[in-house]
């Protein structure tokens, strides 16, 4: 006898009364409504975040490159936890400055995006798929904080005998532990970008208004999470994660990092992205991208552009949509990321 499970899990998605709808925003007064009713729902989806305690930021190393010095900081991250981070300053730099939280993807960790290999000795050739884009970010000007995300990297479990080798991170383990805490990991990571943004808002070299972020994939999940959270975070670049939820984390098999207990019943994730607006967001995505596929990508993006079309405001939304996969692109985001904060 045939089941028919497929059938069952489109049903439940057909007939889930998501509680907010960005079509439903016509005004000013509609969004900040939606704001206010959405955002209490979100959080409570991330979990608890951990507690505010002074960052205490140390500098462990600093290294002169070709036009910006890379420190790496540890700071607090939560109570007896303390975690890394590379903060890149452009040489030549005078008063205050724009700034952005720099948010890596699945691979080897920050150090990937920072122009270091995954045994942190100087990157030549191939840049692979992050592209270095934090250091792109501080050649364009940009004070860059880049956390090691939680489960990434420096960040990882120690491996033993009780569970699988880490396989490059530790995102199974860790979220499926946070759960029993009703905590996630999407969570974890948003915590991180927000201590990166007060750590560079602390700086005396750095505008606390012109602070912006950029990720891409399980990055771009932080980033875009991150400006939702975080309305100091002034603009935002999303790359290889828009997408909706039913064809890209519910239709490909991804990393259970992805996964926040109860989101759907707020909206979809075009929904989520709602609570960015009004502030600039770019949006980059691999034509060929297998695991953001791309007509969803197209009928989330075009629901976030009606919503600026509408909030009168469209030159604050745009779309790079490039040949490739999934990747970073860089064609239209660092130049968008000058015109807002720089």
């Amino acid at each position: 006898m045939s089941y028919n499970v497929d059938g069952y899990m489109e049903y439940l998605y057909k007939n889930n009364k998501a509680k907010y709808n960005i079509d439903a925003i016509k005004n000013e007064g509609d969004l900040q409504e939606f704001r206010d009713g959405m955002y209490g729902d979100y959080l409570e989806c991330l979990g608890g975040m951990p507690d505010e305690l002074p960052l205490d930021a140390e500098i462990i190393e600093e290294v002169q490159r070709d036009g910006f010095k890379r420190i790496k900081i540890v700071y607090n991250f939560d109570k007896e936890f303390r975690a890394p981070a590379y903060i890149l300053v452009p040489d030549k730099l005078a008063g205050k400055n724009a700034a952005v939280v720099a948010l890596t993807g699945h691979g080897y960790g920050v150090a990937d995006i920072v122009g270091l290999t995954e045994n942190f000795e100087e990157k030549t050739g191939d840049p692979g798929y992050q592209k270095n884009f934090a250091v792109e970010l501080a050649k364009r000007g940009f004070i860059v904080a880049a956390p090691e995300l939680f489960g990434f990297g420096e960040l990882m479990l120690a491996p033993n005998d009780r569970h699988v080798k880490n396989a490059g991170n530790s995102c199974f383990m860790l979220t499926t532990q946070l759960l029993m805490y009703k905590k996630t990991m999407a969570a974890m990571r948003v915590w991180q970008a927000v201590r990166m943004l007060d750590y560079l808002a602390g700086r005396a070299d750095v505008d606390a208004g012109r602070i912006g972020t950029m990720g891409i994939s399980g990055g771009g999940l932080a980033s875009s999470f991150f400006a939702a959270y975080d309305k100091r975070v002034k603009a935002c670049v999303v790359s290889g994660y828009l997408c909706t939820f039913k064809e890209s984390i519910m239709g490909v098999y991804h990393c259970v990092d992805n996964f926040i207990p109860g989101l759907l019943n707020c909206g979809e994730m075009s929904d989520l992205f709602g609570l960015i607006a009004p502030r600039p967001l770019l949006i980059e995505s691999g034509i060929s991208d297998d695991i953001f596929p791309i007509d969803g990508v197209k009928s989330s993006y075009a629901r976030l552009e009606s919503l600026y079309d509408r909030l009168n405001i469209k030159d604050k939304i745009d779309i790079d949509i490039f040949e490739g996969d999934h990747q970073i692109s860089g064609a239209k985001a660092y130049d968008f990321l000058v015109k807002f904060l720089l």
